[in-house]
């Protein structure tokens, strides 16, 4: 979540009396695109307009572990494909620790999956100030599938952007391959280290994909934002914007329809898809808010977000799960029955339904 600039004032001004007042503790455009005759049209753009009263009835919860929102029934056509409900493997959730320089170590929640062998890996960024069991949706369900997540709270206002990629990478790097070599370790043999996806939400989708643009440009296999903020404030220097244009892997977007105080449109999702190379997907929640990305109850600070979003809080997130999950099966489990536009996911059916828009190149 990235916050306005006088609210992130005053919160600098708050941790740094509550920091030295406490002992320290752990873990503190458009580009070219096709039309059918091949001339140049842009981004093929899918726009259903707002939802529709008729856009069916609520959808059946998934398994108890797993909760994501809404899913529908599993059938032999489901048009939403296998990755709108929990897979096949059993998750195993641990907390691990990393030394990233800080008060004390860092802790992760790893999501691992009964799957066996080495499988790929998705490390997920969350929003500024938000911890990491906020996320816990989409590291249940990507695990269910089979993918290994890493997830760390957000560090806080005293870190700046660069800063949070640079702990991605060594995240990514060198504590993945010591856990992946560890017999003590969860995680031991289980890594498969020429698989990984980054992606993250707000600060955190900024802070991946600069990471991804910086020391895991030739390691990353792909990237998704989850309403992405390329904002100055905290940013330490860095820009993703600037480097986007020569990322070199297959990016995906899910933003939120409604712009406010935490994703002004002057740097939110839509201002990275338009440099972004192609592949790339975007979908936009109709009427979703900032904030609607991750598990309500695990929010902080959602009321500075303003204005919200009009959309079902649930309907959102299970959205976006869906597609984040979907997008990485396509790029780290080699699906192809999800496609580029992920309409093996249900794409076509949102666009239809006024649940979702649309681009893709």
């Amino acid at each position: 979540m990235h916050m306005p600039k006088a609210l992130v004032v005053v919160i600098v001004a708050l941790t740094a009396a509550l920091t030295s007042a406490c002992p320290p503790t752990a873990a503190s455009r458009e580009d070219a695109g096709t039309n059918d005759e091949g001339e140049d049209a842009g981004p093929v753009r899918d726009d259903a307009g707002p939802p529709h009263d008729d856009a069916g009835p609520p959808h059946d919860a998934g398994p108890p572990h797993d909760d994501a929102g809404p899913s529908h029934d599993a059938g032999p056509d489901d048009p939403f494909g296998p990755y709108d409900r929990a897979g096949p493997a059993t998750v195993t959730q641990v907390t691990r620790t990393i030394d990233l320089g800080g008060f004390g170590d860092t802790e992760l929640d790893v999501y691992v999956p009964s799957t066996p062998g080495p499988r790929p890996v998705v490390s997920l960024s969350p929003g500024l100030l938000q911890p990491r069991e906020a996320y816990g949706p989409y590291g249940e369900r990507l695990a269910s599938h089979g993918v290994i997540v890493v997830v760390r709270d957000d560090p806080g206002v005293l870190t700046d952007t660069q800063s949070v990629a640079d702990d991605i990478v060594t995240i990514a790097t060198t504590w993945l391959a010591a856990e992946n070599a560890d017999d003590q370790s969860p995680l031991f043999g289980r890594v498969d280290v020429t698989h990984l996806g980054l992606a993250g939400h707000s600060r955190g989708g900024k802070a991946s994909l600069v990471a991804a643009e910086q020391g895991l440009h030739d390691v990353a296999r792909a990237w998704f934002g989850l309403d992405p903020v390329d904002a100055s404030e905290l940013a330490g220097g860095a820009m993703a914007r600037d480097q986007l244009p020569a990322l070199g892997m297959p990016t995906g977007f899910f933003g939120a329809e409604v712009s406010s105080s935490c994703s002004p449109a002057d740097d939110n999702y839509h201002v990275l898809f338009q440099v972004a190379p192609a592949p790339s997907v975007e979908l936009v929640g109709v009427g979703a808010g900032h904030t609607q990305l991750q598990d309500q109850d695990h929010c902080v600070g959602c009321a500075a977000c303003s204005p919200a979003g009009s959309a079902d809080s649930d309907e959102v997130l299970a959205l976006s799960v869906r597609y984040l999950t979907a997008f990485f099966a396509r790029e780290l489990l080699d699906d192809s029955e999800v496609g580029a536009g992920l309409d093996g996911a249900g794409a076509s059916v949102d666009v239809t339904a006024g649940r979702i828009t649309r681009a893709v190149r």
